[in-house]
């Protein structure tokens, strides 16, 4: 089976406090920024709280297990109008993965100004 063969794609949910722990280590290695993505992590009641409300998403790509990228979004609800707006916030992948071919890859969020 080859690298490509083993990848799946899915969204977390409130019992992958694991998965979404690697997906943070992907994230300080994507944006070199280990104080903010390793160093003071939540609880795991915390992360699993998170997972299971409605205002925050998480995928993760997997490769034999391995959590090699994956992004995160937020839902905000608007007040103009009763819909809700999805913000992607961080996406990276983990190139260095034997299949993928490349050597990094990644997108932060940042605020806009409006």
């Amino acid at each position: 089976m080859t690298g490509s063969d083993s990848m799946r794609v899915h969204r977390l949910r409130s019992a992958d406090a694991r998965a979404l722990r690697q997906l943070l280590a992907v994230f300080a290695a994507a944006f070199e920024d280990e104080a903010t993505y390793r160093d003071a992590q939540p609880s795991a009641a915390y992360l699993t709280r998170l997972l299971a409300g409605d205002c925050f998403i998480a995928f993760v790509a997997e490769d034999a297990g391995r959590v090699v990228g994956g992004l995160t979004a937020y839902v905000l609800q608007k007040p103009e109008q009763e819909r809700s707006e999805v913000y992607l916030y961080d996406l990276a992948v983990d190139f260095s993965a034997p299949a993928s071919g490349y050597r990094h890859g990644s997108y932060r969020g940042a605020p806009s100004s409006r």
